[in-house]
């Protein structure tokens, strides 16, 4: 019955596994074309350790691919994003260049892709244990993905742990802008009341507005956390998630 069962909405960089690498890598080829330069590479040997720290730092605020416009200029113009305002700042004054920079990002990101697949899935560090738990969770046709990441990255990630999901319940950045669209459009599909769909995430930003409309939300703290987030997540009396078989103990029946 809908009424004693969850659906579980998992978002997927930095949650499902850290991204970080092959984001970098793909931000840095993007930020290169963008520029007019085609100094194309495929792995973290180009990268200083202070632009590693910067770019590990920043990287959970993105939302979207777009956005990593803001790093890479951000950085190249020695600009401290010391807090999400001034993060969101800085989107504002540059949403113009976002959606293009988002065009190129995937196109080389395929580029890395067609290169060296097996490479280019090394840079994923994936959660094992959040796969375990997403398995327990598919096998029951209870597991829905709502990410910005693109559906493909997802797939082939998803398929190399084992994990196949139906394309129905991945909703990626094709046909989503917010987070809230993505639970609102499961909502709808599936009869799911709000208070029956669990939304999880790493970012906060993606969870304060499904709060408010009645969605069981959990912000992850086991991949790269800002303590910004465990504190806006404490401050709305957001649940903080420290290990992913909770989900199976609390909605696992």
């Amino acid at each position: 019955m809908i009424q004693n069962t969850k659906l579980i909405v998992f978002d997927f960089d930095g949650v499902v596994c850290d991204s970080s690498d092959e984001c970098m890598v793909s931000a840095w080829n993007a930020w290169e074309r963008s520029e007019s330069r085609e100094n194309f590479c495929d792995n973290l040997k180009r990268f200083s350790p202070k632009e590693k720290v910067f770019f590990y730092s920043v990287r959970p605020r993105v939302k979207g691919a777009g956005e990593y416009y803001i790093l890479c200029r951000a950085f190249f113009e020695g600009i401290d994003i010391k807090d999400q305002k001034t993060y969101d700042s800085l989107v504002e004054e540059w949403k113009e260049f976002i959606e293009p920079f988002k065009i190129i990002f995937y196109d080389v990101r395929e580029q890395l892709r067609v290169k060296n697949i097996h490479n280019w899935i090394k840079l994923h560090h994936v959660y094992d244990e959040v796969i375990k738990t997403m398995h327990f969770f598919n096998n029951k046709n209870l597991l829905y993905i709502a990410t910005l990441k693109d559906r493909e990255s997802v797939q082939i990630i998803l398929n190399n742990h084992g994990l196949k999901i139906s394309q129905e319940r991945l909703l990626d950045q094709s046909q989503i802008k917010t987070k809230l669209e993505a639970l609102d459009r499961i909502k709808e599909n599936t009869g799911y009341l709000s208070n029956n769909i669990v939304f999880v995430d790493d970012n906060i930003t993606h969870l304060l507005e499904p709060e408010a409309n009645g969605y069981k939300v959990f912000l992850t703290s086991w991949g790269p956390t800002i303590s910004e987030f465990i504190d806006l997540a404490n401050m709305h009396k957001i649940p903080i998630l420290e290990d992913s078989k909770i989900l199976i103990d609390k909605f696992g029946e």
